[in-house]
Order: structure tokens, then sequence, then C-alpha cells
């Protein structure tokens, strides 16, 4: 476990304008704007937490806040052209330091390394997607339940 908090570390050093939680948050907000409700649980984070960061972001000009019709507290989340440009440019360097780190990895060992870090990939995607509500929640545990 160390391993990945020192890794994580190594790559948020060379982030030159976005901490990791900020690189989440834009890289959630880009994949599937929406309402600012549901993006707590999809980061994995308290919503406090994501209230902070996502002012952050909006001061920044990389995220804008839009009022829902009809809801006086909901809130949807879109990225902006300056966001993009910044979220591009912090997974370039993220990229590349990941790239340096699996370098340092001994030549016999690297494609393992790759496999496994796209295994945890996949797994944290699939633990953190946006799950379905209502009748769509209740069809998908049916058809899960079928499958067992």
């Amino acid at each position: 476990m160390l391993g990945v908090a020192l890794a994580a570390r190594a790559l948020e050093r060379q982030l030159s304008e976005l901490t990791l939680a900020q690189l989440r948050i834009l890289s959630l907000v880009d994949a599937d704007p929406g309402r600012a409700g549901t993006l707590a649980d999809r980061a994995a984070m308290s919503r406090p937490t994501l209230s902070g960061l996502i002012d952050g972001l909006v001061n920044r000009g990389w995220v804008e806040r839009h009022l829902v019709d009809g809801d006086r507290r909901g809130v949807t989340l879109r990225i902006t052209a300056a966001g993009s440009v910044a979220l591009a440019r912090a997974l370039d360097e993220a990229g590349r330091a990941l790239a340096g780190l699996v370098d340092e990895v001994p030549a016999d060992r690297r494609d393992s390394v790759v496999g496994a870090l796209g295994c945890l990939k996949q797994a944290a995607h699939d633990r953190f997607r946006p799950r379905p509500t209502g009748t769509a929640a209740a069809a998908l545990a049916r058809a899960e339940a079928e499958q067992a």
C-alpha cells in the first residue's frame, strides 16, 4: 500500500496546475457533465470535500455551475474550454510521470506492471461508475440475481 501512496505522490509532484483530487474531479466532470449531487459518490469523497474542490475549479475558470430549472438547489457542472486545456496538460504530465516510474521497473517485469495497472484502472472504473437508480436499478438487480 505504501508503494501506491508513494507512486501517487510522485505523480502529483509532476502536475503543474492540479492536485490529484482536482484531476479526478475535472476528469469526471469532463467524462460525464451532470448534477453535482451525484459526483461525490463517483469521486469517492465526501460532499464537503467535493464542494471545496469544485469551488477551486470554478474560481480558476475550469468548471462552470449551472442551475437546474425547477430545482432551487440543483446544480449541474460542465468543464470549460480552459478546463479542457488544463485537463489535457495534467493528463499528459501524469502520463509522462507514470511512464518514468514504469521505466524504473526492471525490464523483465514491466509488462506485468503495465498489465496490473490496466486491471487496477478497470477495477476503479467498475467500483465508481455511475449506478442506475429507480426502475433501472431494480431491473439491474434482477438481472444480476438471475446471473448468480
